[in-house]
């Protein structure tokens, strides 16, 4: 059962990361870095240096089934990138250095050069050795001297987006992917439209490659690149005939896709996109597709002025017209403050049935949030219906509100402050779940009540797909960057996630026993 496919489970995970942490804006806010940059690791690692393979492991340690202990290869050290002193005290430079033993898995030619980094002096740890090239060695020796962020470290990233040598492609990709979207946008006279649109229309492309030339794109790109997402987004090719299937594999990265093309081509746009994407009633639109044109709309709401809110607002409530999915898009209109829906908000839980009955609490948060005295009126209603998704609103709600003042406190300098850049408006990535809306703490007895019925529950399990085709680098434990109590503060959070599940599968139980009486 995959997550995206099931709105229960969706608006579950979204409440979990929604508190966990209050993140930047990204350069690409579509997508998720496949690892750590070498950027990171170097700064995570004590000491650092590139070196050459002179002993692998035998062969036969390296077969499936071999017995013993993990193989290691043997490792000269050809150049040091951090740490100089320790390696020289771990007895490890120079000439007649004693060599690097690591673990290694896989077979590689003696001769080939490797990333190794390490931990834990005087004697050193190393991680499992990182093949790299001759021109990756060249990149990994100009890190140090960029910027720390802003445009023109982008800038050295950007000429290795899609470089033939993979790991150089793969880590300019995650600088991009964790950058702030402000830096981006100071790239806007350094980027190629061409090149870019190359890229998205390349079926051969990563999706969440593609997803960041989209975002770049839309920084950069004016009327002829806009003409062509357009047709990207109908499913046609540049001569206005269908995708082939092959083709069709443009398609992906739909949500960045989208927000490109309106920035480009303005609020008029957003009529296309209602029509190929919202407007469900019409015809069969696949539910990704729908969502993926709602983290767009997120995306222009809180990140960009293109469009104004209320054509914003427009659009998010055509989902309300259907009822499953109306949960995908409640919170992003108390957020953004639209009080007219109440009426239709009323009658949707009001309505609710086994298969929907899930869209009650992002509701009643709604209401929380309005300040006009008809959302009172109409909780103090609502709760006569069903005062358990009343009081499961505020279970949640309340845990949430919770988190943030630890996170303010975290992030303030304590001990697991750690520096971000943020873009002024920014919200918490994907939160449609009313985590950022007011709320009252729930009572220990309830939680403890709650938490009873969900070890009645077997855990859910999603089937999602990797992000990424290619593996990602074998790398040290990265440090811990957040607080004991972060720590812990995430996991009430999914033990509260697990209850609401258990809740929510049992009123299913109960409406669905109730509809074949």
């Amino acid at each position: 059962m995959s997550t995206l496919r099931h709105p229960l489970l969706l608006h579950l995970v979204i409440v979990v990361v929604a508190g966990a942490a209050a993140l930047p804006a990204r350069a690409c806010p579509f997508c998720s870095a496949v690892s750590l940059t070498f950027a990171q690791e170097i700064e995570q690692s004590q000491a650092a240096v590139i070196a050459r393979l002179v002993e692998p492991p035998p062969a036969g340690a390296l077969k499936p089934r071999a017995d013993g202990p993990l193989p290691k290869g043997k490792f000269r050290v050809e150049q040091v990138l951090k740490g100089g002193s320790l390696v020289a005290d771990a007895g490890h430079a120079g000439p007649d250095g004693k060599p690097i033993e690591a673990i290694m898995l896989d077979d590689k030619p003696v001769g080939s050069l490797f990333l190794l980094l390490g931990i834990e002096p005087p004697n050193l740890v190393w991680s499992s050795p990182i093949r790299v090239s001759d021109r990756a060695v060249a990149y990994l020796e100009k890190l140090e001297s960029l910027p720390a962020k802003g445009p023109d470290r982008l800038a050295f990233f950007q000429q290795h987006l899609e470089d033939a040598d993979d790991p150089l492609a793969r880590d300019a990709y995650d600088e991009f992917a964790i950058a702030p979207y402000e830096d981006v946008r100071g790239l806007k006279d350094r980027m190629d439209p061409a090149r870019l649109l190359g890229w998205i229309e390349n079926p051969k492309v990563q999706a969440n490659r593609r997803r960041l030339y989209a975002t770049m794109l839309g920084v950069c790109g004016g009327a002829a690149e806009a003409e062509r997402i357009r047709l990207i987004l109908a499913g046609l090719d540049r001569d206005g005939k269908n995708l082939s299937p092959e083709q069709a594999e443009v398609r992906s990265g739909l949500d960045a896709l989208i927000a490109c093309y309106v920035t480009l081509a303005g609020p008029k746009a957003l009529d296309l996109v209602d029509r190929l994407f919202l407007k469900r009633q019409e015809r069969e639109i696949p539910f990704a597709e729908t969502y993926a044109a709602v983290m767009a709309l997120r995306f222009l709401g809180e990140e960009s002025t293109v469009v104004p809110r209320e054509r914003l607002r427009k659009s998010l409530r055509l989902l309300l017209e259907e009822p499953k999915l109306a949960d995908l898009v409640v919170a992003d209109l108390a957020r953004w403050q639209d009080w007219e829906v109440i009426p239709q908000l009323v009658a949707i839980f009001r309505n609710a049935q086994a298969d929907n009955i899930f869209v009650r609490e992002p509701i009643v948060n709604f209401l929380r949030a309005c300040p006009l005295p008809e959302a009172a009126a109409a909780i103090k209603e609502l709760e006569k219906i069903d005062p358990e998704a009343v009081r499961r609103a505020a279970t949640l709600a309340g845990l949430t509100g919770a988190l943030a003042p630890a996170q303010a406190t975290t992030d303030a300098g304590g001990p697991g402050a750690t520096p971000a850049v943020a873009t002024e408006g920014a919200e918490p990535e994907d939160d449609n779940s009313g985590a950022s809306l007011p709320a009252a703490p729930a009572s220990p007895a309830r939680l403890e009540e709650d938490a009873a019925l969900a070890r009645q529950v077997p855990d859910v399990k999603a089937d999602e797909e990797p992000t990424d085709d290619e593996p990602a680098p074998a790398t040290l434990a990265p440090s811990p960057s957040r607080s004991g109590k972060r720590l812990l503060w995430l996991v009430w959070a999914l033990a509260v996630a697990v209850v609401a599940v258990a809740s929510r599968a049992a009123l299913r139980s109960r409406g669905a026993a109730a509809a074949t009486r």
